[in-house]
């Protein structure tokens, strides 16, 4: 190798060659300091992608998951008030199959009517007063009800309309108001069995229409609690595969720093002798 006083070659590789070990040394410690493969695009552009992807998945689907327990709950409270007006029902229909004997006198009758209309009165104040958040659900205000159950934005795949479990429970709406002819204050009370039987089929269906009601309910119900399952695993499989691409390999990062620390202490020494080669030309001239 030539020895010159213009340009120090040997100076300048070395010189290159720390500054590589200085940086790789630099990601190195920033790996093990954060515990990430990837802190900046540079460091795997490709993976970013994929694992930026992977937590828009992974984040839309705890969301989602947040949102079927909300709906869970709300379907709860609907089905609390349900249950609240068909036990009303269940007792108005008592009430009547006990009218409709002929072992009661008009006046017994009369009575078992006050508390049917008493009863028919709740029916309607829970219909107006059921809301979850705010929003009624028993006053047939409702259009749909969509559940955001999925973290992607296909409507088919990823909501679910559960308003259809929902019902005006209005007694106006079932067709259970009380007809004249069991309703004392009306000119044409009469408490017949003819007409407590007549009455007592609507009350039965308006039992049958909730009770249909509350079976679709807890289909919503069962399929929301698979939804969140199975979304369970899948963000526990996404997290996996995605701490492939963005978590550091601890052990690896160790050993290269060591490596890295040694090349760079080396470098230094190696640039440290080629800057004193020039000192020799001197040492040649004389100087």
């Amino acid at each position: 190798m030539a020895i010159t006083l213009g340009t120090n070659i040997p100076s300048f590789t070395a010189r290159v060659n720390l500054n590589q070990a200085n940086d790789s040394l630099t990601k190195t410690m920033e790996r093990l300091s954060t515990g990430l493969k990837i802190n900046r695009a540079g460091d795997d552009a490709a993976g970013l992608v994929i694992s930026e992807n992977m937590e828009a998945q992974i984040r839309g689907s705890k969301q989602a998951m947040q949102n079927i327990q909300n709906a869970q709950s709300f379907l709860t409270v609907a089905e609390d008030g349900m249950v609240s007006i068909s036990d009303h029902y269940q007792r108005i229909n008592d009430l009547l199959i006990n009218m409709a004997n002929d072992s009661n006198d008009l006046n017994s009758r009369t009575a078992a009517v006050q508390e049917i209309i008493e009863r028919l009165d709740e029916i309607d104040r829970l219909a107006e007063t059921t809301n979850f958040n705010g929003r009624t659900m028993l006053d047939g205000s409702v259009d749909e009800i969509i559940i955001q159950m999925g973290p992607g934005y296909d409507a088919d795949l990823d909501t679910l309309d559960i308003s259809a479990a929902l019902t005006d429970c209005h007694i106006a709406e079932m067709e259970t108001t009380l007809p004249d002819n069991l309703n004392p204050e009306s000119g044409d009370f009469d408490p017949s069995n003819a007409n407590c039987r007549a009455f007592m089929e609507k009350i039965q269906a308006a039992i049958d229409t909730i009770a249909t009601k509350r079976g679709l309910l807890g289909a919503y119900e069962n399929r929301m609690e698979s939804s969140y399952d199975s979304m369970s695993i899948r963000i526990e499989s996404l997290e996996t595969a995605k701490a492939l691409y963005t978590d550091a390999d601890i052990a690896e990062e160790a050993t290269n720093l060591t490596s890295q620390q040694i090349m760079q202490q080396l470098n230094a020494s190696v640039l440290t002798i080629a800057n004193s080669l020039q000192q020799t030309a001197l040492q040649l001239l004389g100087a």
